[in-house]
C-alpha cells in the first residue's frame, strides 16, 4: 500500500507522524512506540533506522545531558553536588530523546520504501505553493538531485582534509537530472484524510 502512494503523500504522512509524536501524551507515546517496534521486523526499515540512529547518537547524548543539567530539580547523586544530574532533567531528556527516536523511525520507513528520485519529486510537488512567492522549485529539485548524485559517486578520499582540498571534477559531476512525473490519485487523498483523522484522535 505504501509503495503505491504518491511520494508527496508519503512525506505528508511522515510530517503527521512527527506532529503526533511531538504532541502526544506519554500514555499515547508508549502505544506509538509499541506500534513502531513492529516496523523493525522488516530488514530494509531496520537498516535505515540503525543508520539514522547511529548518525544522531551524539545529538541524543547532548540532548540528554543538556536536559539533565539545565532543568532544575532533585540531584540524582546528592553527594556530587553541582556535578550531579537532576532527576527531573533526566526524565525530560529521556522523553525528548524518545520522541526523536520515534521520529527517526518514521523517517526510516519513508526512506526504506521511497527511492531518492521519488523523494525529490515529492518535495518538488509539495513546493508548488511556494512558487507564488517566487521560489523556483524546478531549480531546487535539480540542484538537490545533482548534489546527492555527486556525493554518492564522488571518490572518497582517505582523510577529510583531502576532501576539502579536492577540486570538483567535470567528469564526476552529472550534467542532467530527470524526475518521473506521478499523478495524485484518489487513494492518496483518502490516506491523507485517514491520517488527519488518526492525528486528531491521538491529539484529542
Amino acid at each position: 500500500m505504501l509503495k503505491s502512494l504518491h511520494p508527496a503523500a508519503r512525506i505528508l504522512l511522515w510530517c503527521g507522524w512527527a506532529v503526533a509524536v511531538e504532541r502526544a501524551a506519554l500514555s499515547v507515546l508508549i502505544l506509538l512506540a509499541v506500534a513502531t517496534a513492529t516496523a523493525f521486523l522488516f530488514a530494509s526499515i531496520r537498516h535505515e533506522a540503525w543508520r539514522l540512529l547511529r548518525r544522531t547518537r551524539w545529538l541524543m547524548a547532548v540532548l540528554l545531558l543538556t536536559y539533565a543539567y539545565i532543568i532544575p530539580g532533585d540531584a540524582l547523586w546528592p553527594a556530587l553536588g553541582w556535578a550531579s544530574p537532576g532527576i527531573e532533567g533526566l526524565h525530560q531528556g529521556a522523553l525528548r530523546v524518545g520522541r526523536l527516536v520515534l521520529m527517526l523511525a518514521g523517517l526510516a520507513v519513508l526512506l526504506a520504501f521511497t527511492s531518492r528520485s521519488r523523494l525529490i519529486y515529492g518535495l518538488y510537488a509539495l513546493a508548488r505553493p511556494l512558487t507564488w512567492f517566487g521560489f523556483d522549485r524546478r531549480a531546487f529539485a535539480v540542484r538537490l538531485g545533482l548534489t546527492l548524485d555527486y556525493v554518492e559517486h564522488a571518490p572518497k578520499p582517505a582523510r577529510w582534509l583531502d576532501a576539502l582540498r579536492m577540486p570538483l571534477s567535470d567528469e564526476a559531476t552529472p550534467t542532467t537530472y530527470t524526475l518521473e512525473v506521478e499523478c495524485w490519485q484518489s487513494r492518496d487523498s483518502a490516506v491523507i484524510l485517514a491520517g488527519l483523522l488518526l492525528l486528531w484522535i491521538v491529539l484529542a
